[in-house]
């Protein structure tokens, strides 16, 4: 169990200090669980950090930047900028696919030419296919069209010559449709209107999105100032907003278990920044008697609930628990396997002892599962977690 001193156990102004001013080690531990349980003045810790800080590991940085700038607005997006300018000048693809994605979300004229140098550079080496792995070319084309994005939506009218010379490259057609409606120039919709009847149905279907996009912007401009919804609190994002406000239990262990760790930690900061969330999600709840869970394949845990989340919304219902016998038919198995799935188990005393270990055994599709240790405490009048270990993992 965590102690005081222990990283685990620190304040969130405890990690800001030792980001700021530890050592290596002190450092990286404070930018891990920052990325974990970090608010939105946790962002700027790390924006400022990252700004000034030239020999931070540029993983640890980037995944920092993917989830709490995908949580919470940055209160110095200039900052923010320079900070995924640097990474656009990296040479591993992944973090210029991570920077270009984060740009989309939050564009900034800054960036403008770097961007170009990025598109430029991943049109040579798709035309060329320089790099030796498949993975890597296929990171590259992922961020050549996430980079076209990332053009329009910081550089606006002035992306326009930009967007119109791509739209002359037959593949990368239809993403320079898209790029033409986040530009939102009126001139320009003749010409999408024309596209809207292109021969190709991917170039059709991204004029007729951009044409929606730019009514829906027009319409939102529009409106009067009592019209227009209050932001979420605490410079949330509107998504997070949403998940926060999701209802699981009046039991708050419960509440926090499946709504703050299952769906938000696990979930969203986990693919968010990927754009690639689970439509659907069943979480089922287990509790056990003792101090380290059991396996997720073990009958020592007794159900509490199950529950069945979904993207679109979100929204989340309690469901029933199916009598479902073991089965050693392995297309049974697999059908009722499909989809995703968190088995939650937590020890019945934790309420009452304010502190334990709980497991999460994630599964997210066919080719990535993955199980997790995380040590659960009520501190400070509010639950809170950190990662113990992984406990398996199979991609």
């Amino acid at each position: 169990m965590p102690v005081p001193s222990d990283p685990q156990a620190r304040s969130q102004t405890e990690l800001i200090h030792d980001l700021n001013h530890g050592t290596p080690s002190q450092q990286a531990s404070a930018l891990s669980r920052l990325t974990a349980v970090g608010d939105a003045e946790a962002l700027d810790a790390v924006i400022e950090y990252l700004q000034y800080e030239p020999t931070v590991p540029g993983e640890a940085g980037l995944e920092a930047l993917q989830v709490l700038v995908n949580k919470y607005v940055p209160y110095d997006r200039y900052g923010l900028a320079d900070v995924l300018i640097s990474f656009l000048e990296d040479s591993d693809w992944q973090s210029k696919f991570g920077s270009v994605r984060l740009l989309s979300a939050y564009p900034n004229e800054l960036a403008v030419p770097s961007l170009r140098a990025v598109i430029d550079e991943a049109r040579a080496e798709i035309v060329t296919g320089s790099s030796r792995l498949l993975s890597a070319f296929n990171v590259a084309e992922r961020t050549l069209q996430e980079a076209i994005i990332a053009l329009a939506s910081c550089g606006r009218i002035n992306a326009l010559p930009d967007v119109l010379e791509l739209l002359e490259d037959p593949g990368l057609r239809p993403v320079a449709t898209r790029a033409l409606g986040l530009i939102n120039s009126e001139t320009e919709r003749l010409h999408l209107e024309d596209l809207c009847e292109d021969d190709d149905v991917r170039v059709r279907d991204s004029a007729q999105w951009a044409l929606g996009f730019m009514d829906e912007r027009i319409e939102q401009l529009s409106r009067p100032p009592d019209q227009i919804p209050e932001p979420p609190p605490d410079r949330l994002s509107p998504i997070y907003w949403a998940h926060r406000c999701l209802f699981a239990s009046e039991d708050d262990l419960l509440q926090f278990l499946i709504v703050r760790m299952a769906i938000e930690h696990l979930v969203l900061d986990s693919f968010i920044g990927e754009g690639r969330i689970p439509e659907q999600c069943r979480l089922i709840v287990r509790s056990f008697q003792g101090e380290t869970p059991p396996g997720f394949r073990s009958n020592e845990a007794e159900v509490v609930g199950a529950w069945r989340y979904n993207w679109v919304g979100p929204q989340l219902r309690r469901v029933g628990i199916p009598d479902q016998p073991p089965t050693t038919d392995p297309q049974a198995r697999r059908a009722r396997l499909r989809g995703a799935r968190i088995i939650i188990t937590y020890p019945e005393t934790l309420s009452s002892d304010g502190e334990g270990l709980v497991g999460f055994d994630c599964l997210f599709g066919p080719s990535f599962s993955q199980g997790y240790l995380y040590h659960v405490a009520w501190r400070d009048g509010d639950w809170t977690f950190a990662q113990v270990r992984s406990t398996w993992s199979s991609r």
